[in-house]
């Protein structure tokens, strides 16, 4: 809570100029949820909230495309891996009862667990306990089919570590599932039914569970794929929500997301050091991006410099972000029934908006040959290399042997990402007027990352 205080402290200081006018707030976020969506297409929930209160809430598009059932601010749809924050909670909680600690090894509550004795609760909510997420032995079909905790377990038993506790940082959807195991031996109740006994139900959270097949849920939207070339719709492959179970099962509304993040952040639900622990990052690893921090159960981001806790998901049929701002009290949440919609930079648009400070909308702009030829060339990405290339009078960004990526030249110089348009390159031309550099801004924001012309 001392860094939450901090960051209301700060507020105090920032200038009047950086904060929107409410009045601008609800056209230029209903335009942002316009840009994203059309009428007939795959559907989006958005909200801004300020406080307690919803400063802009907004839907569009459909929740179920073939019977015409438009888009509501009200409709349910699956969370994925905001799941996770969830279960980082509930572990929490069970510690803040003096019912587990963060330190104790996993072998306390799965004695049978390969190398158990060397991981710990708290590298497992971190991503660095080393579990792995590849299977040994695929099974076909296996997504599709009802899953208990205990075969999960002894599934990912049988897979070789990724590297040694605490070495590095690699997201890991797997270890969560132990976490939902872990819950259950210190509850003794299904890692679902405790989650909702710890957390949602305390909270109020009244369209919020578990996303069980059996069970009719009023308001379920549909979820769908869109081909993002073509525009092509189609329904999201099936997945039955027993798999990702606590890294990714429950379904929620923008609504209920948006009291949660806020109850956890002021302290309504976990002890002060709780919530300082959650909303930290640890030592830095090799693995973890700079731009993407993770505490327990959340990522730490940074919107236009300031600080945004929150998590995004992405699974069959659907996306979603939720992220809120201490320093201004701000919340907001982004749900599509599309697995193509880019949940994470939407909720970063929403974010800088309600800050007043909205990213600007990329626009081509005409490049002569020349000037893209120009461009061309290897620049020095940290260890790595990424070139820009030419081709078919396009410019192209490729990562070592990833394909090439599309890139978008506008009217200032700035090559953005097509259609991650937030993230760009500016070029530095040195006297000459040759590029001697890239300037890289992740996520649209500095400072930027220096990435040197190789001969």
């Amino acid at each position: 809570m001392r860094s939450i205080t901090r960051f209301l402290v700060l507020l105090a200081w920032l200038p009047m100029a950086a904060r929107a006018a409410p009045a601008d707030i609800p056209t230029q976020a209903q335009a942002l949820l316009e840009r994203s969506t059309t009428p007939e297409g795959t559907g989006a929930v958005m909200l801004i909230a300020r406080g307690d209160q919803v400063v802009w809430q907004g839907a569009r598009g459909q929740a179920q495309i073939e019977l015409g059932v438009p888009m509501t601010p009200d409709k349910v749809m699956s969370v994925a891996s905001v799941t996770k924050m969830l279960t980082a909670a509930t572990v929490l909680k069970l510690r803040d009862d003096g019912k587990l600690s963060l330190d104790d090894p996993l072998a306390k509550y799965l004695p049978a667990f390969p190398g158990g004795e060397a991981i710990t609760l708290r590298q497992l909510l971190h991503h660095s306990a080393g579990v792995s997420d590849r299977a040994v032995k695929p099974v076909p079909g296996l997504l599709r089919q009802e899953q208990d905790t205990a075969t999960q377990v002894a599934q990912i038993a049988e897979r070789p570590a990724n590297f040694p506790p605490g070495t590095r940082f690699a997201y890991s959807n797997a270890g969560y599932i132990l976490l939902g195991a872990v819950i259950e031996a210190v509850t003794g109740q299904p890692w679902h039914e405790a989650v909702k006994a710890q957390v949602i139900t305390p909270l109020g959270l009244t369209h919020t569970l578990f996303g069980a097949d059996a069970p009719l849920v009023p308001g379920r939207a549909a979820g769908y794929i869109r081909d993002p070339v073509t525009g092509v719709v189609r329904n999201g492959e099936y997945i039955n929500l027993t798999g990702p179970a606590a890294a990714g099962g429950f379904l929620s509304t923008a609504d209920d997301l948006r009291l949660w993040i806020r109850a956890v952040a002021t302290g309504r639900l976990l002890k002060p050091e709780s919530v300082r622990e959650m909303f930290s990052a640890g030592p830095p690893l090799p693995g973890e991006s700079p731009e993407n921090r993770y505490g327990l159960g959340v990522y730490l981001w940074s919107v236009r410099g300031e600080p945004m806790i929150g998590h995004t998901g992405q699974i069959n049929g659907f996306t979603a972000v939720v992220g809120y701002l201490p320093a201004r009290d701000l919340t907001v949440v982004a749900l599509f029934n599309d697995y193509s919609a880019d949940a994470r930079n939407q909720g970063r648009r929403l974010a800088a908006i309600a800050l007043g400070q909205p990213y600007e909308e990329p626009v081509a702009a005409p490049v002569s040959a020349q000037a893209l030829a120009s461009l061309a060339g290897r620049y020095q990405d940290g260890a790595g290399v990424r070139t820009l290339l030419v081709q078919d009078g396009a410019l192209f960004v490729q990562r070592g042997e990833r394909p090439p990526y599309p890139l978008t030249v506008t009217a200032s110089g700035r090559l953005h990402f097509k259609p991650d348009e937030l993230s760009y390159f500016l070029p530095v031309r040195g006297p000459s007027g040759a590029v001697t550099r890239l300037d890289y801004y992740p996520g649209g924001d500095g400072p930027p990352r220096p990435m040197p012309r190789l001969p």
